[in-house]
Order: C-alpha cells, then structure tokens, then sequence
C-alpha cells in the first residue's frame, strides 16, 4: 500500500502553512491554511507564452547552458541510452539537445503548464504530454532512462510516482532525481524563509534518508548520491540567507522573473553578490555531506 501518513507530527509552522512529517515514511508534506494545495492552475503563467521562458534574456541564456549540461550529464550516465522520459520537462531545452547533438531516438516529456508545453511542442518539435504522469497512457513504452529535475517535490503523491516510473523502465533502467534537500544547512538556519520552501507550489520535502528509503522500497539500487548542485546549491543558499538578513522572502529571485531595477533591488544585488562566492565554497565542500541544499540521486532498477 502506498503510504496515506495517517501517523504525522507538525515539525513547522508559518502563518500560511505548515509542515507535517510522516512517522512511517518520513516524507514531510506541506499544508496551506487558507487555500487548497499546488494543482495544475497555479502553473498557467509559470512560463510565458510564446516563447516559454521564465525569466530575462540574460538569466535564460544561462538556464540554456545548464540544460545542456544536463544533456551532457546523462550522455556521460549512459552512453548506450537511446530512450529518455523527462517528467515535468520544462521548456524542453535538455530533451532537444539529446535529440540534436547525443542522438537520442525517443526522448519525451511530460509538461503541464500550457506555455511550456505548447513551446516544446511547437517550436522545439518534441514529444511533449500536457499530462501528469499518473494520468498518462504510453502503452508498451520502456525507457533506458527517466529524470525528474526538481518535480518532485511538487507532487502529493511521490511513491505514486515512484512506483509508475519502475513499471516504465527498462529491466536495469537508471531514474536520475533531483529535489532540494529538507536537512540542508541553509534550511536549517532560514526555516520558514528557506528559498526552497515556496508553499505556493511545493508541497513535498525530502532528506537523502527518506528518498532512498522510497527508490529501495520499490527496487532500485543507489548507485550514487550526493547534494550539490552547480546550478541551484550557491543560489539557493545565497536567497535563504539573503531572506533571513533583511526578513523578505525570495524579493531577488522574484526580481529575476519579472522585476525593473529599482533601489530597493540594488541594496538586495549588493547583498548577494557578498554573499555568494562563500556560499558556493561551502556548498562545494559539503559535496558528499547529507547538509547540501540539493539532494542528486542516480538509482538502478533492479531487477529480481
């Protein structure tokens, strides 16, 4: 049975929300107080039409460079690989440079923001899904490999999930994982103010304990983790400390999305720009620690 944490005990509480974790499986789950929790009609203006970006030229030349090495990354995983399933695919930026330069010949994606989705399909010619996973129909496709970058914790259901991606896998099929760590050092010293909380749409938390606990349970092999990430770690840990000197929350990474500049900002730029070289290092040495702020997970199915 899958876990319906009917055992939880509230470990925080902020004025919107609070989190309960699960005495069984030890996941932590995000409950609103005033308001239904993430579906999909929160994501309708997550990208923007058109051209399906998020944020300014600038900052979205960079999301480009570290969706191809994402690209790279897997290549390097397994250069053998010809079939991928992206879960929540973004743009669709990683699965076109497979496609285009690693010579994948399947690679699809799952997309239920609409711009995003209509993006990858139009513009990029992917095989884009505006479904969610566990509503989606893919008949008898197996896959070499299925990567879920920071969609997880977007999700009520993650064994849910977990338990459909082995059934989509190939026998010794590789899942590549990756969501914010809940026992991170930033987490810890922000709470409430942690960049990575975003109560508008996560709704799951995970340690590097509680998600391998769940991929072994439904049969897959650890083969390596970790919690650094080149291009989430330093931002994360730079935004949560930011929040907690001058009591906002995320007032930078808003600013990113859609801001001008203004004074205000200036103060906020000056601050991070401080801030970040000493939170890169730090992330850098905690490497293979359990305190990251984000946790990467490479699992094998195994087959028994």
């Amino acid at each position: 049975m899958l876990c319906i944490h009917e055992r939880t005990k509230n470990i925080l509480e902020a004025d919107d929300f609070f989190l309960l974790e699960c005495l069984s499986c030890r996941l932590i789950f995000l409950q609103k107080k005033n308001e239904p929790n993430s579906d999909q009609n929160i994501y309708a203006n997550y990208y923007k039409e058109e051209t399906g970006e998020r944020f300014g030229n600038i900052t979205e030349f960079v999301v480009k460079v570290f969706r191809f090495w994402r690209a790279l990354k897997i290549f390097l995983l397994n250069p053998k690989g010809k079939k991928i399933l992206d879960i929540g695919s973004g743009r669709g930026w990683m699965l076109y440079f497979l496609k285009k330069y690693f010579k994948y010949n399947v690679a699809v994606g799952t997309q239920i923001s609409e711009n995003a989705y209509r993006f990858s399909r139009d513009k990029l010619g992917l095989e884009i899904y505006n479904k969610d996973l566990l509503d989606l129909e893919l008949n008898s496709a197996k896959f070499d490999i299925i990567t879920l970058w920071h969609v997880l914790e977007h999700v009520p259901a993650p064994e849910a999930y977990i338990q459909r991606i082995s059934e989509l896998l190939e026998n010794d099929g590789l899942i590549l994982i990756e969501v914010p760590n809940f026992n991170s050092w930033s987490r810890i010293l922000s709470k409430k103010r942690w960049l990575a909380m975003d109560p508008a749409h996560h709704v799951t938390f995970f340690t590097p304990d509680s998600l391998g606990d769940l991929l072994e349970k439904y049969n897959f092999k650890i083969k390596k983790i970790n919690t650094f990430s080149l291009e989430y770690s330093a931002f994360t840990s730079t935004q949560s400390l930011l929040n907690l000197m001058v009591g906002t929350n995320n007032y930078f990474f808003q600013w990113l999305q859609n801001g001008r500049i203004n004074f205000k900002i200036i103060f906020h730029l000056l601050l991070f720009i401080v801030l970040f070289p000493g939170c890169f290092i730090f992330n850098s040495a905690l490497y293979f620690s359990r305190k990251g702020e984000i946790i990467n997970i490479i699992a094998e199915k195994n087959v028994r």
